[in-house]
C-alpha cells in the first residue's frame, strides 16, 4: 500500500493538535430521505466523554457540527421513524462507522437505502479506514450473523445447549479467520494507521506475544511512536513476562461470601484462571463449555478459578450470573471492573480470557477454549 500518512498526520504531538484542545468538524448529509420523521444519531467521544447527538433529516441537505480533540471514530445510527437512540424498538438500528480527522474536518455522507450502504467521503484517515474495513467486511458479515444467532439461542427460554455449543464453535473458527486476515493486513500495510489498531486488537485477545512482537517491530517508526504504539509496546513487554513457562503472579480476592481466596491456595493442581463478567455476552456464551470441561476434569488434579470484572455495586449481578450459568467452581472478584487487580497483573484487555497454570505455578496455556482446552487438559492430566 502506498503511504497514506505522513509522520505529521499520525502523531498527535506532531500534527498541530494539542490534546484537550477542541477542533471543529462537520458532517454534511445529502440524499433522498424516505421519511420526514427520520433521524440520525451521532455517537463519538470527546476525550473520555461519550457524546450522542441527533440530526433531523427533514430536508435533503443537512449539516451537523461538532468538536473533537483528536482523530476520532464516529458512528451514525439511523432511525427511520425518529425513535430514540435509547429506545430501539423493532431491532437494532442500521449504523455507519467512519473516521474524522480534525485536520480534514469536513465529511460528506451520501445517504442511500439501506442506510448502511451510504457513501462516506472524508479525508485521508477515512480512506485508510475504508481500505481496512473493506478488507475485513466478509469476515465481519459472517461474524455478525453467527453472533446474532448465538444471542437468540442464549435468550431462548428452552435453550438448546447442543445448538449453542455448535454455533459457539463456528464463532471461534470465524474469529480465528478474522485474526488471520488482520495479521495479513498488518504485514502488507506497515504504514497504515489501522494496522496499528488491528495489532492492538489482536494482542488484546491473548495472541502469542512471539507472534505480536515481530509484527509490531515491522510497523513504521511513526506508528510505533504514537500514544497507541507506545502503550502497545508496554503491553508486549508485560505479555513477555506472562508467556508460556513464566511464573504466574499470585493474587488474592474475595469470594461472594467474603472469604479471601488466593491462586497459591491451589498449588499442586492445574488451575484455569477464567476472566469474565456477568455483563459480558461472549463470556456468558462460553460458560456452558466451561461447565462441560469442569464436569470432565474436576478433581484433585484440576480446578477453575473465576475472576469477575464486574463493577462496583454490581455484586448481585455477579452472583446471579454464577447461579444462572451453573458455575460450580470457586469465584472471586474485587468488583473494580476493568481495574480488577488480578486482571491488571495479567494484562487482561478483553474478556473472556484465561490462563492455564501448572501445579508448580507456571503458565502452560493462554486463552485456550472449547476443544483446544479439553485436548490440552487431557494431555496434561493423565
Amino acid at each position: 500500500m502506498k503511504k497514506i500518512f505522513t509522520a505529521a498526520l499520525l502523531s498527535l504531538s506532531m500534527i498541530g493538535i494539542v490534546v484537550g484542545q477542541k477542533q471543529d468538524f462537520q458532517l454534511d448529509f445529502n440524499g433522498q430521505i424516505h421519511s420526514s420523521e427520520a433521524k440520525v444519531f451521532v455517537r463519538y467521544f470527546v476525550g473520555q466523554k461519550l457524546k450522542i447527538d441527533s440530526v433531523s433529516l427533514k430536508s435533503s441537505n443537512v449539516t451537523y457540527k461538532g468538536q473533537i480533540d483528536e482523530p476520532m471514530q464516529v458512528m451514525l445510527f439511523y432511525s427511520k421513524d425518529g425513535a430514540s437512540f435509547f429506545n430501539k424498538k423493532g431491532g437494532p438500528m442500521q449504523r455507519l462507522t467512519f473516521y474524522v480527522d480534525p485536520l480534514e474536518a469536513n465529511t460528506e455522507i451520501a445517504i442511500k437505502d439501506p442506510f448502511e450502504s451510504s457513501i462516506v467521503k472524508g479525508g485521508q484517515l477515512q480512506v485508510a479506514y475504508k481500505k481496512y474495513q473493506d478488507y475485513l467486511r466478509p469476515y465481519e458479515k459472517q461474524l455478525v450473523a453467527l453472533q446474532s444467532r448465538r444471542s437468540d439461542l442464549y435468550q431462548d427460554k428452552n435453550r438448546n445447549e447442543e445448538a449453542m455449543k455448535q454455533v459457539s464453535t463456528e464463532v471461534e473458527k470465524q474469529n480465528e479467520l478474522r485474526v488471520q486476515a488482520q495479521r495479513k493486513f498488518i504485514v502488507e500495510n506497515p504504514d497504515n494507521y489501522f494496522s496499528l489498531l488491528a495489532l492492538q486488537e489482536v494482542a488484546r485477545y491473548g495472541s502469542d506475544v512471539s507472534l505480536i512482537e515481530p509484527m509490531f517491530l515491522k510497523l513504521s517508526a511513526n506508528l510505533r511512536k504514537t500514544a497507541i504504539g507506545e502503550k502497545l509496546e508496554g503491553e508486549i513487554l508485560l505479555a513477555k513476562k506472562l508467556g508460556i513457562g513464566q511464573p504466574a503472579p499470585d493474587f488474592g480476592q474475595l469470594t461472594p461470601d467474603g472469604r479471601l481466596l488466593k491462586l497459591s491456595d491451589f498449588k499442586g493442581k492445574y488451575v484455569l484462571l477464567d476472566f469474565w463478567a456477568s455483563w459480558c455476552g461472549p463470556c456468558r456464551a462460553e460458560n456452558p463449555h466451561l461447565v462441560e470441561i469442569y464436569k470432565q476434569f474436576k478433581g484433585p488434579a484440576f480446578e477453575i478459578l473465576g475472576i469477575s470484572l464486574d463493577k462496583p455495586g454490581k455484586k448481585d449481578n455477579w452472583t446471579k450470573a454464577i447461579e444462572q450459568d451453573g458455575l460450580k467452581w470457586p469465584q472471586v472478584s474485587d468488583l473494580n471492573g476493568w481495574q480488577n487487580n488480578a486482571a491488571q497483573l495479567y494484562g487482561v484487555q478483553a474478556i473472556p480470557q484465561n490462563y492455564l497454570i501448572s501445579p508448580e505455578g507456571k503458565i502452560v496455556g493462554i486463552n485456550l477454549k472449547g476443544k483446544q482446552l479439553a485436548d490440552k487438559l487431557a494431555e496434561l492430566i493423565k
